[in-house]
C-alpha cells in the first residue's frame, strides 16, 4: 500500500510539473480566448447594451484586447506560481541585454516595416487592418460617422498591450517554462507550433510567415533573455500596419 501511494505521489508529482503546467495550461488559455475572448462572445455577453455608445462598433474589440491580457500574461503568472517561477529572471520580465535587445530591434525594424509598407498594398491585405475596420477611428454622434483621432490612439494603444500579453504567453512564459526540460532549440519549436496556429484566419502570406517569425523571435527572447523586445518588435508592426491601412481615412 505504501509502494502504491509513493507511486501515485510521484506520478501526479510529474503532472504538476512546470512543463506540463505550462503546455496544458497555453492551450487552455488559448481555447478560452478563442470562444470567450472575442468580440461575438462580447455581444452574446452584453447584447444590445452599448448600441447607442458612440464607439459602438469598437467596444468588443477592446472586450478582446482586455481578455487577451488576462489570459495570456495575468493567468500564466498566478499559474507560475505552482511552479515558483522568477518572473524577474526566468520569464523575461527583465529588461535582460538591453543595448543587444534594441540593436537587434531595430535592424528587424528596418526590414519589417518596408515589408508590412509593401504588404498593406497587396489585394490580400486589403480590408484585414485595423482588425476593427473604421469602427477603429469612427465615432457615430447623433447619426453621423465622426472621424477621432483620439480613438484611434486608443485603439492602438490597447492593441499594442494585446502584443504584450501575446508576446509573454509564447516568448516568455511557455519558451522559457519548457527550456529547462527541452533544451533551447526544442522550446523554440515548441511555442512556434500554437502560435503559428492562432494565425489561421490571416491572410495566407502572413499566417505561413508567422512561422519564421515565431522562431526568430523565440531566439531574440533567448539571446536577450527578456520578451520585451519581441513585443515592441511586434507591437510596432501592427500598429504601423494599421497606420498605413487607414491613412487615406485618417
Amino acid at each position: 500500500m505504501k509502494r502504491l501511494v509513493t507511486f501515485f505521489r510521484r506520478y501526479l508529482a510529474g503532472f504538476l510539473s512546470e512543463p506540463t503546467v505550462v503546455i496544458c495550461g497555453a492551450s487552455a488559455l488559448l481555447i478560452i480566448s478563442h470562444y470567450q475572448g472575442n468580440t461575438g462572445y462580447f455581444r452574446t455577453l452584453f447584447g444590445d447594451r452599448f448600441d447607442k455608445h458612440p464607439a459602438a462598433n469598437v467596444i468588443g474589440h477592446f472586450w478582446w484586447f482586455g481578455s487577451s491580457l488576462l489570459l495570456y500574461l495575468i493567468i500564466p503568472l498566478i499559474l507560475s506560481v505552482a511552479t515558483k517561477g522568477s518572473f524577474h529572471r526566468k520569464y523575461g520580465f527583465g529588461l535582460g541585454n538591453w543595448r543587444q535587445g534594441l540593436l537587434i530591434t531595430g535592424v528587424f525594424l528596418l526590414v519589417m516595416l518596408p515589408a508590412a509598407f509593401i504588404a498593406s498594398k497587396l489585394d490580400a491585405f486589403k480590408g484585414i487592418y485595423p482588425l476593427a475596420g473604421n469602427a477603429a477611428f469612427t465615432l457615430n454622434i447623433e447619426g453621423k460617422s465622426v472621424t477621432s483621432l483620439k480613438l484611434f490612439a486608443f485603439y492602438e494603444l490597447c492593441y499594442f498591450a494585446y502584443f504584450v500579453g501575446w508576446e509573454f504567453l509564447f516568448r516568455g512564459w511557455m519558451l522559457n517554462g519548457l527550456l529547462p526540460k527541452f533544451g533551447r532549440v526544442g522550446a523554440v519549436l515548441c511555442q512556434v507550433a500554437p502560435f503559428a496556429v492562432m494565425h489561421l484566419g490571416k491572410a495566407e502570406l502572413e499566417a505561413l510567415g508567422s512561422i519564421v517569425a515565431g522562431i526568430a523571435l523565440g531566439i531574440l527572447a533567448l539571446r536577450t533573455r527578456s520578451f520585451w523586445y519581441g513585443a515592441l518588435l511586434h507591437g510596432i508592426v501592427a500598429v504601423f500596419m494599421d497606420l498605413v491601412s487607414a491613412w487615406k481615412w485618417l
